[in-house]
């Protein structure tokens, strides 16, 4: 019965998602019809027309993937994108299956041939497998911070040398990195209460699907 429902529920999605597509394709089809019958030059129907499908299809996904600050947002846009590897990793986090875990960052690796995607992934791999050794040579690879001092932080933490940690935060100037750290720091020390405190900090300071990654993230911890 569960099962039937969450079908029901997903179809109806579909089915909206379509119907809205379906509108603003309509909206653009009848715009350029209106265009060319008032006999607009095309130049100026063309960018009328880009800037229309920039509008309402482009810049509201690139905005809920990466600026929407609404977790119920950000996971509608990571499920109707799961098929792009880097947005189902952060789906896999959610259910916290460690092989499905592994296969979404595995799937990142074969996809993102970049060096700097290659180490900043194996790092996280690495980091997942809990071989903190590969992770500490992969994260060294990093060529440019804040992520390469976060990792170096992070490792360090893992380590048990927080001075160390601390030390690489001088190079981190974003926010919900440095409380991501702190939590951290907090977990591995047994602070509970102060590890609730900078993980909410971490995730408030967070926007699109790194919001999503940090609160399944430090779920799964």
């Amino acid at each position: 019965m569960l099962i039937l429902v969450y079908l029901k529920i997903k179809r109806t999605k579909l089915l909206m998602n379509i119907f809205r597509l379906i509108m603003i394709y309509l909206l653009i089809i009848s715009l350029t019809l209106f265009l060319s019958y008032l006999q607009f030059p095309i130049l100026i129907i063309i960018s009328t027309v880009f800037i229309l499908f920039l509008a309402f299809v482009v810049l509201p996904q690139v905005f809920t993937a990466y600026r929407s600050n609404n977790v119920k947002s950000i996971a509608k846009f990571l499920e109707s994108n799961r098929k792009k590897p880097l947005f189902a990793y952060p789906l896999a986090l959610e259910k916290g299956n460690d092989t499905e875990i592994e296969e979404s960052l595995n799937a990142i690796l074969a996809k993102h041939k970049q060096p700097y995607m290659q180490n900043v992934y194996k790092t996280i791999l690495a980091l997942h497998l809990k071989d903190i050794d590969a992770a500490d040579t992969y994260a060294k690879k990093i060529d440019s911070d804040p992520l390469k001092s976060y990792y170096a932080a992070y490792i360090a933490a893992i380590k048990g040398d927080f001075e160390e940690a601390i030390l690489h935060e001088e190079n981190i100037h974003v926010d919900w990195m440095n409380h991501a750290l702190h939590a951290l720091y907090a977990r591995e020390k047994g602070q509970h209460a102060e590890f609730e405190i900078e993980s909410k900090k971490a995730i408030d300071e967070s926007r699109g699907a790194q919001k999503y990654i940090l609160v399944h993230s430090f779920n799964n911890m």
